[in-house]
């Protein structure tokens, strides 16, 4: 099993470099005609289906102990089922960002609510308590239903999303704790980290040097969370 991790780490380390690659191609597409907007679609529709391979050849390695080849070939025939899983996590970060920016609009009516019938003047607690609600719900809950999607896929296809075992496995609240858990430790701590350098480094070549090496931890640190967050997915036995 351990030696399976560190497979699958190194997997989505690799897979996601590759994605990223995509995406800084289809930046550098100018859309100036019907052509390079015929190459962004296709770089677009590749980098979609790169994102259900990567994240598919795991869970079925793993949920069906399966050989890496024979998992690849597996996902490479449902990488494109990966929309569906992608459509319920923007749904999810769409409403949730209409709801901060809701609460953000009406943060003033909110302070005065608070003051008029409550006589409370420090609210800041609860504005903190909307945003940490909202990140749950998008971080929390969305990756998880996401994921559990994506293993739902791995497992049976098409067949896995009718059943409404992987929404059962999702809700699970061990399973939410686990999500929220790697995302704040693989992404949301270390973030703080992205511009920080030691005030004794030198300005010269160490810098950029330092900067380099400490993405490329920071990086890896989020692969690895990832793929715990993978590794943990409710699965059903593979068919």
């Amino acid at each position: 099993m351990k030696t399976r991790s560190i497979a699958v780490v190194s997997w989505l380390v690799a897979g996601h470099a590759a994605l990223g690659g995509l995406y800084w191609l289809l930046l550098q597409v100018p859309e100036s005609n019907a052509l390079m907007l015929a190459s962004s679609a296709l770089i677009v529709l590749v980098m979609v289906y790169g994102v259900g391979l990567v994240q598919l050849m795991p869970l079925r390695a793993v949920g069906a102990s399966e050989p890496m080849g024979r998992a690849f070939g597996v996902a490479a025939r449902r990488a494109w089922m990966v929309v569906a899983p992608l459509v319920v996590f923007a749904a999810i970060w769409w409403a949730t960002g209409l709801a901060q920016d809701w609460a953000i609009a009406h943060a003033g009516e909110i302070d005065a609510w608070f003051i008029a019938r409550l006589g409370l003047t420090q609210t800041g607690w609860f504005h903190t308590t909307i945003h940490v609600a909202l990140a749950f719900v998008r971080y929390g809950i969305g990756v998880a239903l996401a994921v559990s999607m994506l293993a739902a896929i791995a497992a049976s296809g098409m067949k896995g999303l009718v059943a409404d075992g992987w929404l059962r496995g999702a809700l699970r609240w061990r399973y939410l704790l686990l999500v929220a858990g790697a995302m704040i430790v693989g992404f949301a701590l270390p973030s703080h980290a992205l511009y920080w350098r030691p005030t004794w480094l030198p300005a010269t070549w160490a810098q950029p040097a330092f900067a380099v090496a400490k993405l490329f931890v920071l990086y890896v640190v989020a692969n690895a969370a990832w793929a715990f967050i993978l590794l943990k997915a409710p699965r059903r036995s593979a068919t």
